[in-house]
């Protein structure tokens, strides 16, 4: 080893700690990088592979430290574990030049949204690994310590989060030196991923996104996956909604939408389930409450209760019921004030003013007062504006309810619902304007 190669380890190595035995304090061996954290990420992506490794096996070497504490986990510490894995993407993907990765190290995420990333990561290569060595019959190193770990008294004065914490910084340096055997530049994400990526790239540059961790967050699961199908990367991002709600981008990405596009169903209102004061257009394409003159007609002559029709809230059916599959629709509702939209059980309620929320098995979004709600059980007061044209999307097989603002490709709620295969799952509406009409839009 070259004197100038061995000063730049010997420089990286002491950010972590003295090789000296002489002075040797496990303490500060393992907290030390993460009080002064002077490796940024163009010092670790300047390394030749077998400095990187060494730096790697270093760092999950002093995460097994037996006197290291679990409550060190510091914004410096999450700061790191994600240089480091930003080093090692960018280094294997074909894609050096990525703008994310050399932008990490100005990224403005608080301590509390990497954790959670990180968390997040460790389980998907912990899931990955316990997947390999099933399939193989046996079990990986890091999944053999991570076990170890779970069954070790907890150490005192510690949360829980901080003891999951200790094990996820584990599991990803080691992993991050398992990725010190992978080639340089011999990571192709595939055409779809590429796409993402490009288009979070400009989201961030044009500042919608809030920080890049959601790209990591792509990049790692692409790189977890031996196979990856059409569509694999919408579903992943639904996946990321749901995982990171609050955190998670809301712009909808070009590749993502065009799939959701290719979902649209063809929906009509199904006339035998309104309530008797609606009348529907037509076409069955849109709803709207009568104009009641009792002098001279009255909706409800003749109406004969039963559990199909709707007798005290205004809502009516689509006319088909789903079991499986992706299906999206539109919906006009621009100007009007008052409006419930999403889905239902088949078996739900339609008799009496009951609550219609998740608890009755509605998955709806409602708009009361000027104020946006998603009906949950308590319900769920929403930062965002009424959209002109509201899309639904429901994923019968990954077990979710989205909406978006049509117009902007806006994501705003995501329901996560367990689904029974029995039971269909219809399109629901419901308005009490007279002047105004919901309509469903044709794409």
């Amino acid at each position: 080893m070259t004197s100038k190669t061995a000063e730049g380890v010997t420089s990286s190595y002491n950010s972590f700690g003295c090789s000296s035995k002489a002075n040797i304090n496990s303490r500060k061996c393992h907290s030390a990088p993460f009080l002064k954290p002077v490796m940024g990420l163009q010092r670790l992506t300047s390394m030749k592979n077998h400095a990187l490794k060494k730096v790697c096996k270093i760092l999950s070497q002093a995460m097994d430290s037996k006197n290291s504490k679990a409550d060190d986990f510091s914004l410096d510490e999450s700061k790191l574990i994600i240089r480091v894995l930003a080093a090692q993407l960018e280094r294997i993907v074909q894609n050096r030049k990525a703008f994310f990765l050399s932008a990490v190290i100005k990224d403005g995420s608080c301590m509390e949204e990497q954790q959670e990333f990180i968390l997040q990561w460790a389980e998907d290569v912990m899931l990955t690994q316990n997947q390999e060595q099933t399939a193989g019959g046996g079990m990986s190193t890091t999944t053999d310590h991570f076990l170890m770990e779970e069954v070790r008294e907890p150490e005192p004065q510690s949360t829980d989060k901080e003891q999951r914490l200790k094990r996820a910084r584990r599991v990803l340096f080691d992993w991050a030196w398992s990725l010190t055997e992978t080639q340089e530049g011999s990571v192709c994400l595939g055409e779809e991923m590429s796409a993402v990526v490009r288009d979070l790239g400009k989201q961030w540059k044009k500042g919608t996104l809030a920080n890049i961790l959601p790209v990591m967050d792509f990049i790692i699961w692409s790189l977890l996956q031996q196979h990856t199908q059409e569509g694999s990367a919408a579903k992943q991002w639904h996946r990321n909604q749901r995982r990171f709600r609050s955190r998670a981008p809301t712009h909808t990405l070009e590749s993502v939408w065009t799939w959701i596009l290719k979902a649209t169903a063809d929906i009509t209102l199904d006339s035998s389930t309104k309530n008797p004061s609606l009348q529907l257009s037509q076409d069955r394409k849109g709803v709207k409450m009568k104009q009641i003159i009792e002098s001279i007609n009255n909706p409800w002559d003749g109406f004969s209760r039963s559990q199909s029709a709707y007798d005290s809230w205004w809502c009516v059916l689509g006319s088909e019921g789903y079991d499986s599959g992706r299906h999206y629709w539109e919906v006009d509702i621009s100007g009007k004030t008052e409006w419930r939209i999403g889905v239902v059980k088949e078996s739900a309620p339609r008799n009496g003013f009951v609550t219609l929320d998740t608890a009755a098995g509605y998955w709806t979004l409602r708009l009361q007062l000027g104020r946006l709600l998603a009906m949950t059980t308590p319900v769920t007061k929403l930062n965002s504006c009424a959209p002109r044209r509201l899309g639904v999307f429901l994923d019968m097989e990954e077990g979710l309810v989205s909406f978006y603002d049509a117009q902007h490709r806006r994501h705003i709620y995501t329901f996560d619902v367990t689904f029974d295969p029995a039971e269909r799952i219809y399109p629901v509406f419901g308005t009490v304007e007279t002047d105004r009409e919901l309509h469903i839009v044709n794409n």
